[in-house]
């Protein structure tokens, strides 16, 4: 059976970010079919079968079951929330699928603290982010807008 672990992002406040600060690497994988079966469960999402069925993804030309693009997405969107902590706010999130992963490929989320500013009394942290495989290609580039507290409030 499948044992999932479940933790509370830690407590962070606008002053523990600053512009160019790399954020931790988060490694996913290798991914698996299972995952993608879990995540369509979840979402009660299985229209696209060439993301569960190798039969199907070869018949419409692809080499085989490819992830699919908001399930990436998603776990680059928790990578966003552990990063900015429990206190964060996510305001925008945009992500793109530039490439596929395929089973067995291993995903690195990736961020970078691209601007902290502050606009009409609020805090905010503007983050680029990223997945890339072991091949270095870069899947899923995306961003992120977050509002953050101050320390101290």
């Amino acid at each position: 059976m499948l044992k999932v672990e479940t933790r509370e992002p830690e407590e962070r406040f606008f002053e523990d970010f600053f512009e160019g600060q790399e954020l931790p690497t988060v490694t996913k994988g290798p991914m698996m079919v299972g995952d993608q079966v879990r995540w369509a469960g979840a979402c009660d999402n299985y229209e696209s079968e060439f993301h569960h069925d190798e039969y199907v993804a070869k018949a419409q030309g692809l080499p085989g079951i490819i992830l699919s693009g908001p399930l990436m997405a998603s776990l680059l969107m928790t990578a966003v929330i552990q990063w900015t902590g429990r206190h964060g706010r996510l305001v925008r999130f945009f992500d793109q699928n530039r490439g596929s992963t395929m089973p067995r490929d291993l995903a690195y989320l990736e961020g970078r603290v691209k601007r902290a500013f502050e606009e009409g009394g609020k805090t905010f942290v503007e983050l680029d982010c990223s997945i890339t495989n072991q091949r270095g290609e870069v899947t899923t580039p995306g961003s992120a807008l977050v509002e953050l507290p101050r320390r101290g409030r």
